[in-house]
């Protein structure tokens, strides 16, 4: 991928096809389109060569067709806010872009079942919405990412949210796809229509959902996806760890709680550049503008905001006396190391008057930060927390993606790519010990300084065996230097991973070609279904290092 590589459009002849399927409002062509459709915060780029917005299946098979006749490459994406992934991004210039929002149908809700049907488009603020407004008890888990984001979209890469349904594509059952030729099928069942296509996740025959996920095997254009059911009662809770001694034992502790059944949240426990970078941007600071906080300027800005160095956020569900019982568990495994604090939704409103009443009183905003032992802009923090571990979106965790851009953050239309901000994620898994995670962390911590970074980590429980350690790489995208610099800690994280036996759980545009490095005969078999499915190697080929056998004909433009 070259940063300023350019690309002619698509030909008139290609044009006035997919504007005969789809209207000329839905097929962009225009430079200034191709460039906002062509950025990501990652420091790699490719142009696409148009930008489609088909409004039903229909339409995203004839796309398809389109595409296979003409050899052009088609890469499809639900809502484009991937970001530190790739987001709209092709591996190669001249692309056909494929964005799904225009479908975004919620074709069915089922309460008693507690599953709905969507379209790729439906966003997580949609969805909420659609079912608090239609007074259905369900709640969908959602992502601390944008409420903009695909619900769908995210389940297809295998993100991870919040609730005890925080596994999303775990939680999808009965796919409608569009294959490489066109072709229209239903994984899941034997027959469209089936009555359980949504309630038995794994049909008969060769389980087949799974391959079109983090892959380029076909587009999916309907799922269905499980709901919680609206429990009696819920608490959100908190937990702060000042003395890093203790990291072990918490570690311990909560690997036992979610063994046990005491936690089933997908807990996320980060460091506290994580939630410096919620709090304040660095321009705001009177810090060195460049290389890594010291750490006595990282000791003086926790003072400031009254921050922890590793904090915990989870939700705990159920009955009153299951809530009940699962508060005593919880303050009895985790007391002895940190401070516990758990907000219900009755204390939710008391909690947001008394940080209304704060703002407008200097007095009593000093009086609040004394009794919470905190600053008002963490204490801000907490009904957000609330709200998005019962399902409700929000766009203020995105604030971390601005840290470093040289401007102050938007208060509406958040969009990280098209403001410029530079965000790399990377994904390890780990297994959910002491002895694998902390000298692993501590590896990683040194290579983000020897690259001149902060380390910013956030610990989430995929389950109680396994925890992602996602990290961040945010630079300043207006610094070619500090851009360089973030590629080759990229880099370096990749070797390192690779050197301790780990891999990710989801993986960005800019570490597909290597992703198979270690296991070609994997590689291999990948190549052989996407021949098979693929031989004109139309829907983006090498998404996911998925791409034909070598000695198969290449893509040809």
């Amino acid at each position: 991928m070259d940063n300023s590589a350019t690309q002619a459009n698509i030909s008139e002849e290609i044009a006035n096809e997919l504007c005969a399927v789809l209207g000329t409002d839905n097929v962009c062509t225009s430079p200034e389109d191709l460039d906002r459709y062509s950025r990501c915060t990652i420091p790699w780029q490719s142009r696409c060569a148009a930008v489609v917005f088909p409004g039903s299946t229909d339409e995203v098979v004839s796309v398809v067709r389109i595409a296979s006749r003409h050899r052009i490459a088609v890469w499809p994406s639900s809502k484009g806010r991937n970001w530190g992934y790739g987001t709209t991004l092709a591996i190669e210039d001249g692309a056909i872009v494929m964005i799904l929002e225009r479908m975004n149908r919620i074709l069915e809700v089922n309460e008693e079942l507690a599953y709905a049907v969507i379209e790729p488009g439906v966003t997580y603020e949609q969805f909420n919405a659609y079912l608090r407004s239609n007074g259905f008890k369900l709640w969908v888990d959602c992502t601390d990412g944008s409420a903009q984001g695909s619900v769908m979209g995210n389940a297809i890469e295998r993100g991870v949210g919040e609730t005890p349904y925080g596994d999303h594509f775990g939680n999808l059952c009965g796919l409608e796809v569009v294959l490489p030729d066109g072709d229209l099928v239903h994984v899941g069942g034997t027959r469209k229509g089936l009555k359980t296509w949504h309630t038995h996740k794994w049909g008969v025959g060769p389980y087949l959902e799974g391959i079109f996920t983090q892959s380029n095997l076909g587009i999916v254009t309907q799922a269905g996806i499980w709901l919680m059911p609206k429990p009696e009662s819920y608490n959100s809770f908190v937990y702060e760890v000042r003395d890093e001694r203790h990291l072990p034992k918490v570690v311990d502790a909560f690997r036992h709680l979610a063994l046990t059944g005491v936690v089933n949240t997908k807990l996320h426990m980060i460091n506290d550049f994580v939630s410096m970078t919620i709090l304040t941007q660095r321009i705001n600071e009177k810090v060195p503008q460049e290389g890594p906080l010291t750490d006595a300027d990282l000791d003086a800005l926790r003072r400031k905001y009254g921050i922890s160095p590793w904090s915990c956020a989870g939700g705990i569900y159920g009955t009153r006396e299951q809530v009940k019982l699962q508060r005593s568990l919880l303050r009895k495994a985790l007391s002895p190391y940190g401070r516990l604090i758990f907000v219900s939704n009755g204390l939710l409103p008391y909690i947001e008057r008394v940080i209304n009443w704060s703002w407008k009183n200097p007095i009593y905003r000093k009086l609040t930060e004394i009794a919470a032992r905190t600053s008002l802009l963490v204490l801000e923090s907490a009904p957000y927390v609330h709200k998005i571990l019962q399902g409700i979106p929000t766009e203020f965790f995105v604030k971390h993606a601005y840290y470093r851009y040289r401007h102050p953050r938007p208060q509406n239309d958040v969009h990280p790519a098209h403001d410029g901000c530079g965000l790399i994620w990377f994904a390890p898994i780990l297994p959910f010990t002491n002895d694998n995670i902390w000298p692993y962390l501590d590896t990683c911590k040194k290579l983000f300084t020897e690259h001149g970074f902060d380390f910013y980590v956030a610990m989430l429980l995929m389950n109680p065996r396994s925890v992602i350690c996602l990290m961040a790489i945010i630079f300043d995208k207006d610094d070619p230097d500090e851009t360089t610099r973030s590629k080759h800690l990229y880099a370096s994280l990749l070797a390192n991973m690779r050197e301790n036996h780990l891999q990710q759980y989801r993986a960005g545009l800019q570490s597909w070609d290597d992703l198979f490095k270690d296991a070609p005969e994997l590689k291999r078999l990948n190549g052989k279904i996407k021949t098979a499915l693929d031989p004109n190697n139309i829907i983006a080929p090498g998404h996911y290092g998925i791409s034909q056998n070598e000695n198969d004909a290449p893509l040809d433009h």
